[in-house]
C-alpha cells in the first residue's frame, strides 16, 4: 500500500510509529526504497507567488521513532543502521545541480536523531554532515537548538576524550560563517554564522566554558582561528573596540555583531574554563596572548587577567610597557587597573606608572604635548583613588589647558541615547515651593539653557511645570494672571497642565473646582489672544527644539474652549459663551492660512493652527444650538447669532479657507441639525466642484467622515454633489470609497437603483468601486435588513458577475469579495447556486475557503446536490492546507451520508496532499463505496 503514493507512505509511515516496536520493520522498509535519498525532496513552488514549500519527508518521522527504540535498547546495531541512512541522505548530491538537497525539515530532524543515539556509535566524520544541514538557504534556526538540547549535552555528560573531541567538532561546525552584503536569508548583515545567532549563543552559554574545561587548548583554538580570520580581514580593519567594545557583557556590545559576539564570548568562557583545569598550561597561553600581534586576542588575554588575577598577575607584569598602554586595547587595560591595581606587586605598580609617565606624545596633529598630558589623565583617572598618582592626577586635573575628563574614559566611543524634552532645572517639589514663595515666574523666565549634552533644557522645565499643575491645579489658579509675564512656553505648560486635569482619562484626578476655574481660564485665554506678541512668527531654535511655540499656544487655547464645549456634562457655564465665542472669532480672524493637502484633507486640517480654530467653532456652535433645542425646540434663534461667522468663512472657500471646506463637510450632519436652510443655500459653497476644485476635493475628503443620513444624500444628490464625486479623481482614496458607502445605503434606501445614472457611474467606476460597494453590504448584513433590500443585495451580486464576464481581464479580487455575500443566501435555488458557483473558485484569494465552507454548511439542508457541487468547484479551483474546527471534513462527511459519496470521495482526493487525516477520510469514503 505504501508503494501507491506519497499518501499513502505517510499513512503507513503514521501507523508503523505507532506500533510498540516499529524497528522490526526498518530492514523491510528500506529494503523498498523508501529511505532512498531522492524520496527526500528540496524545494517546490509554493500557491503564493514568489515563496516556496519545504516538503516533510515523512520517513524522517519513521526513523525518529526507531532511533528512540535504539537508545532504549541500547542498539548499536540499529543505531548504525539508521546513521547509515543518515549519511546517504545528506551526502546525496543532484545529478544535474551536483548540490545537496536543501531541505530543512529533514535535516533538524537528523539533529534530534543524533541526540537520541547513543554517542559511542556517532564517529567524528558524522559530525562533519553538520555543514549540509546548517548551509540551508531558507532555515537552519531548528538545528542549533536540537543540537545543543541533545547531542552536545549527551557528549558532555560521557565526559569521555573522544566524546569531548566530537563537543569540539561540533562547536567548531556551528561557528562556520561567511562574510556577505546580504545573508542567506535576506538579513542585511555583512557578517554571519550558519547556525542561526540566537541558538548559536544558547549553546556557547551553555557549553563554551564547560568545553574550555574539558578541551582545553583544542577548545580556546576554535575560536582564537575564528577571530584571527575575523579581525585579519581588511572589513574588520579599523580596530576590534568597534565590532566589540567590551570582551565582558557590556550595553556598549552591539547584538547585531552577532558573529563578532560569538567568537569572543566562545574563546572567553573556555580559556576561563581551561584557567581552572589546567592552569600551569592555560596560563602559558595567556602570557603569549598578551604579547599577541592581534589586537582582539590581546584584549581576551587581558579580561582573562582582571577575571584570574591571582594567577595571571605575574604574565600581567612581565608585558607592563608604553606599548601595553595603546588605544585600540584602552577597555580591557583600564578595567585591569581599576580593578586590580592594588594588588599588583610594587614593582608591578612603578612599571605602570612609568609607562603612563613615558607615552610618547601623538606624531600627528596640533598640540601634541597637551594631547599626551590629557590621554596620561585618561589613563590615571583609573587608578585616581590609590595614593601613589593622587597628586599626579590632581595637577593634571587642575590644568586649565586639558579641559572637562571624559565621563566614560574606558571607552574610545561610548554610545548611548535618550529620549524626550531632556531634564529639569527644577523638579515638580521645587516648582509648587516657587509657587508657594510667588517666585516661581521669575525662576521660570531667568532659566538659560547651557547647551550640554546632559544639561537641563527648556523642553525639561516645560514638562515639569505641566506635570505640577496637572498633579497640583488648585496651587497654580490663584497664580494664572501672573503668568502673562512668562515666557510663552512656560503659559502653554501651565495650561496643558489644567487640560490635563479636564480630559478625560484612566488616570486619578485632583478635586478641583472647574466652576471657578472656568471663569479665569476664558480671561486668561481672552488676554493672551489680545496680546500682539502671540501673534509673532515663531522662533525657528524653538520648532526644532519641540518647545511650545506661540502658534502652538494659539492652537492649545482653541483645543481647551473645545473641549469646554463638546460635552454637556463637562461644559463650561453657559454665561461664558460669548467671551468664549469672541476668542474663537479671533483665533478664526487671524489664523495663518495652511497648505492645501489633497492626499489627507481631514488629517490636515485636524492637525493645523486653523483647524483647531475651526473645531473649536463648530463645537461652540452646536453647544449654543442645543441649549435652545432644549429650551425652546428650536434652534433659529442660536443660529443667528452664529451665522455670520459661518457666512464669513465659506466666503472664504474660494481656491483657499481649505481648513474649512473639509472640517464643515465632516461636520455636515451637525450643519444640518443648527440650521438645515443655512446648508441648503449653502451646499454648492461647501462643494464648489466646477468654480472652485480644490476646495470641492478636500470637501469630499471631509466628507467621508461625516454621518450620513437619507436627507443629507437626497440633498447632496440634489446639487450633484454625488456625480461629481464621483466624476472627478480624488487623491484622498478615502473620499471615493466613502461617496459609493453613501451610495450603498441609496440603493438600500431606494432611492438609487441599479440603473440608475449615479450607480451607473459606479459600476462604470470599474472593479475597486464595486469591491467598496461589496465590502458595505457585507459590513452591514447583521443590520436589520427588509427582504427587499436584501433582495437588491442578490441583484447587485448578479449585476457584478454580468459586468466581470465582460471584462478582459478577469477581476479576481472583485469575484473573491463577493463571496462574503454568501450570507445573504438563505436557500440553494437555481439562482443561488449559479451565484456561487460563479463565485466559489476565487474565494481562496480572499482568505475566505473557511468561511465558504461554512455557509455550505448552513445551506446543505437546502439542497444537498447544489453543496456538494458548489464545494467541489471551490475545491477544483484552490486546496485548503488548514481546516478550522474540522468543518470542512464534517461537511464532505455529510456530504457522503446524504447519497453524494462520489462527489465526496472526489473531494477528499483533491485535499490528500494538503489537508492531514483526508488519506485516512479517502480510505474510509473508498471502502464503503465498494461495499
Amino acid at each position: 500500500m505504501m508503494s501507491q503514493g506519497e499518501e499513502f507512505a505517510q499513512h503507513g509511515f503514521d501507523l508503523l510509529v505507532k506500533r510498540g516496536e516499529p524497528e522490526k520493520y526498518f530492514d523491510a522498509v528500506r529494503a523498498r526504497g523508501f529511505f532512498d535519498p531522492v524520496k527526500n525532496r528540496g524545494p517546490e513552488p509554493s500557491t503564493n507567488p514568489g515563496f516556496v514549500h519545504i516538503p516533510i519527508w515523512h520517513a524522517v518521522t519513521y526513523l525518529q521513532a526507531v532511533a528512540k527504540r535504539a537508545s532504549d535498547t541500547n542498539d548499536d546495531a540499529l543505531s548504525e543502521k539508521i546513521l547509515s541512512v543518515i549519511r546517504d541522505v545528506t551526502n546525496f548530491r543532484d545529478s544535474e545541480s551536483g548540490q545537496p538537497t536543501d531541505n530543512y525539515q529533514t535535516y533538524f530532524r537528523f539533529a534530534d536523531i543524533l541526540g537520541e543515539l547513543p554517542v559511542r556509535c556517532i564517529k567524528l566524520d558524522d559530525l562533519k554532515l553538520i555543514r549540509t544541514w546548517i548551509t540551508s538557504k531558507y532555515d537552519s534556526k531548528m538545528i542549533g537548538y536540537s543540537l545543543g538540547k541533545g547531542l552536545l549535552k549527551n557528549l558532555f555528560a560521557s565526559g569521555a576524550t573522544e566524546d569531548i573531541k566530537k563537543a569540539c567538532l561540533i562547536i567548531e561546525e556551528c561557528m562556520a560563517f561567511e562574510w556577505s552584503s546580504e545573508d542567506r536569508r535576506g538579513r542585511s548583515k555583512e557578517l554571519v554564522t550558519l547556525v542561526d545567532d540566537y541558538w548559536l549563543k544558547e549553546m556557547l552559554n551553555n557549553h563554551a566554558r564547560e568545553l574550555g574545561q574539558k578541551a582545553g587548548r583544542d577548545a580556546v583554538s576554535i575560536f582564537e582561528k575564528g577571530l584571527r580570520a575575523i579581525f585579519s580581514d581588511k572589513r574588520r580593519g579599523y580596530g576590534s573596540s568597534l565590532w566589540r567594545p567590551a570582551i565582558e557583557s557590556s550595553e556598549q556590545n552591539l547584538d547585531w555583531h552577532g558573529a563578532e559576539n560569538r567568537f569572543v564570548e566562545g574563546m572567553r568562557d573556555s580559556l576561563d574554563g581551561w584557567l581552572e583545569s589546567e592552569p600551569q598550561a592555560a596560563t602559558i597561553f595567556v602570557a603569549h596572548a598578551l604579547k599577541d600581534q592581534s589586537e582582539i586576542i590581546r584584549r581576551i588575554g587581558l579580561h582573562a587577567v582582571t577575571e584570574n588575577f591571582d594567577l595571571l598577575r605575574d604574565a600581567f607584569e612581565a608585558v607592563v610597557t608604553p606599548d601595553l598602554f595603546s588605544s585600540g586595547q584602552r577597555h580591557e587595560l583600564y578595567r585591569l587597573l581599576n580593578l586590580r591595581f592594588g594588588e599588583l606587586t610594587p614593582a608591578g605598580k612603578n612599571a605602570v606608572l612609568e609607562s603612563i609617565r613615558k607615552l610618547p606624545p601623538p606624531s600627528t596633529g596640533e598640540e601634541p604635548n597637551r594631547r599626551l598630558k590629557f590621554t596620561q589623565r585618561e589613563w590615571l583617572s583609573s587608578i585616581k583613588n590609590h595614593g601613589e598618582v593622587a597628586d599626579w592626577f590632581s595637577q593634571l586635573s587642575s590644568d586649565p589647558e586639558l579641559g572637562p575628563s571624559s565621563e566614560h574614559p574606558d571607552f574610545l566611543a561610548y554610545r548611548e541615547s535618550w529620549w524626550g524634552p531632556g531634564p529639569a532645572p527644577f523638579d515638580e517639589d521645587l516648582l509648587l515651593a516657587f509657587a508657594e514663595d510667588g517666585s516661581l515666574v521669575d525662576r521660570l523666565n531667568g532659566f538659560i539653557e547651557t547647551g550640554s549634552w546632559k544639561g537641563p533644557t527648556t523642553g525639561g522645565l516645560v514638562a515639569a511645570l505641566e506635570g505640577a499643575v496637572a498633579a497640583k491645579p488648585n496651587v497654580f489658579l490663584p497664580l494664572l494672571e501672573t503668568f502673562h509675564e512668562a515666557k510663552v512656553a512656560y503659559q502653554h505648560a501651565i495650561i496643558q497642565g489644567f487640560k490635563r486635569v479636564f480630559d478625560p482619562s484612566n488616570e486619578p484626578k485632583p478635586n478641583f473646582d472647574w466652576n471657578d476655574a472656568w471663569p479665569k481660564l476664558i480671561a486668561f485665554f481672552a488676554k493672551c489672544v489680545a496680546a500682539p506678541d502671540l501673534w509673532k512668527p515663531s522662533d525657528e531654535h524653538q520648532k526644532l527644539d519641540l518647545v511650545p511655540t506661540s502658534a502652538w499656544m494659539r492652537s492649545l487655547i482653541a483645543s481647551f474652549l473645545e473641549a469646554g464645549t463638546r460635552d454637556d456634562k463637562t461644559a463650561y457655564p453657559p454665561n461664558l459663551l460669548p467671551q468664549g465665542w469672541a476668542i474663537i472669532r479671533t483665533l478664526l480672524d487671524q489664523a495663518p492660512e495652511s497648505e492645501l493637502s489633497l492626499n489627507d484633507p481631514m488629517t490636515h486640517a485636524l492637525n493645523t493652527e486653523k483647524g483647531r480654530a475651526i473645531g473649536a467653532m463648530y463645537n461652540h456652535a452646536l453647544r449654543v444650538c442645543r441649549l435652545e433645542s432644549l429650551a425652546s425646540k428650536s434652534t433659529e434663534k442660536a443660529w443667528a447669532s452664529l451665522q455670520d461667522a459661518f457666512d464669513a468663512e465659506i466666503g472664504k472657500c474660494r481656491n483657499a479657507n481649505y481648513d474649512f471646506s473639509t472640517l464643515s463637510a465632516s461636520y455636515i450632519a451637525n450643519l444640518d441639525f443648527m440650521s438645515r436652510g443655512w446648508l441648503a443655500n449653502n451646499v454648492r459653497a461647501l462643494f464648489p466642484a466646477a468654480a472652485y476644485p480644490n476646495n470641492f476635493k478636500v470637501a469630499i475628503g471631509g466628507l467621508a467622515y461625516g454621518k450620513p443620513t437619507r436627507p443629507l444624500y437626497q440633498l447632496l444628490a440634489s446639487a450633484n454633489v454625488i456625480a461629481d464625486g464621483l466624476a472627478v479623481k480624488l487623491e484622498d482614496r478615502h473620499g471615493r470609497e466613502r461617496i459609493v458607502e453613501w451610495v450603498s445605503l441609496a440603493y438600500l434606501w431606494d432611492d438609487e437603483e441599479l440603473d440608475s445614472p449615479i450607480m451607473q457611474q459606479v459600476i462604470e467606476g470599474g472593479a475597486d468601486d464595486l469591491e467598496t460597494m461589496t465590502n458595505f453590504f457585507w459590513k452591514v448584513r447583521g443590520d436589520r435588513l427588509t427582504t427587499k433590500q436584501k433582495d437588491k443585495v442578490l441583484a447587485f451580486w448578479d449585476r457584478c458577475l454580468s459586468w466581470s464576464a465582460s471584462q478582459t481581464k478577469v477581476p479576481l479580487q472583485l469575484l473573491a469579495r463577493l463571496g462574503r455575500l454568501a450570507e445573504y443566501v438563505e436557500t440553494l435555488d437555481e439562482s443561488a447556486r449559479a451565484r456561487l458557483l460563479a463565485t466559489v473558485p476565487y474565494v481562496h484569494n480572499d482568505y475566505a475557503t473557511d468561511a465558504m465552507v461554512e455557509e455550505l454548511a448552513r445551506l446543505v439542508d437546502t439542497s444537498v446536490p447544489a453543496t456538494a457541487e458548489i464545494l467541489e468547484k471551490m475545491l477544483q479551483a484552490s486546496a485548503p492546507n488548514y481546516d478550522m474546527d474540522d468543518k470542512l471534513k464534517k461537511l464532505i462527511e455529510e456530504l457522503a451520508a446524504r447519497g453524494q459519496r462520489d462527489a465526496a470521495i472526489r473531494c477528499v482526493s483533491r485535499l490528500r496532499k494538503t489537508l492531514p487525516g483526508m488519506v485516512d477520510l479517502y480510505k474510509k469514503l473508498t471502502l464503503q463505496s465498494q461495499n
